[in-house]
């Protein structure tokens, strides 16, 4: 159990996803973290998206999980600017010039952004968050974006108190809500990534 309030940042390793690790595990992290959408009424896909959706979703880009005592408890999606374009061709800010011009090094993304509810506010995620602005500069990437549902107000203003910008609505195949797509400047100077090295241990096969 962990204290109330106490800081995980310092205590989590990062590291990419291994071959090892159970995506059934990672799947169920999304279900849980995004269910705080499903019981407002949003249908967002990480909140019910099966196995097989998942394994989909991550063959192409970088995905990073966050472990405690061992215990995957937080994941992050990277993909560059050529990743992005190739995912989702038809938004204007990853792909083509729309209301706001498009940055001419390219839009890097991250998505499949969860923590553990009983680990949330503990810093974790901010850790994740710079593993992709670093990853946003490191890729030649003009600028770092997300996709999130509007009506989660909490997390809009989140986003933007870590400096991103809404600039552009989208709206998803299959939700029954607008989202915004939120952008940020990448940094100018970089800190070396330090991600924990291959484990043997596992959460499982596959």
């Amino acid at each position: 159990m962990v204290p109330q309030g106490e800081r995980l940042a310092s205590k989590i390793r990062v590291r990419l996803l291994e071959p090892e690790d159970s995506l059934a595990h990672l799947t169920g992290l999304l279900h849980r973290a995004y269910k705080q959408h499903a019981d407002r009424g949003l249908k967002t896909l990480a909140a019910f998206q099966p196995e097989e959706v998942t394994r989909n979703r991550i063959a192409d880009g970088e995905c990073f999980v966050a472990t405690y005592l061992g215990k995957v408890v937080g994941t992050i999606m990277f993909k560059t600017p050529e990743q992005t374009r190739r995912s989702w061709p038809t938004v204007p800010w990853f792909s083509v010039p729309g209301q706001h011009p498009l940055p001419p090094s390219g839009v890097a993304t991250f998505s499949q952004f969860a923590v553990e509810p009983e680990y949330q506010g503990r810093g974790i995620g901010s850790e994740l968050m710079k593993i992709v602005e670093t990853r946003t500069r490191q890729a030649g990437a003009a600028e770092t974006a997300l996709s999130t549902p509007e009506p989660a107000e909490w997390l809009v203003q989140m986003y933007q108190r870590y400096g991103y910008r809404i600039v552009e609505h989208w709206v998803w195949p299959g939700a029954n809500y607008t989202s915004v797509i939120m952008s940020k400047p990448a940094p100018a100077e970089v800190s070396p990534v330090v991600l924990a090295a291959p484990s043997s241990a596992s959460l499982g096969r596959r």
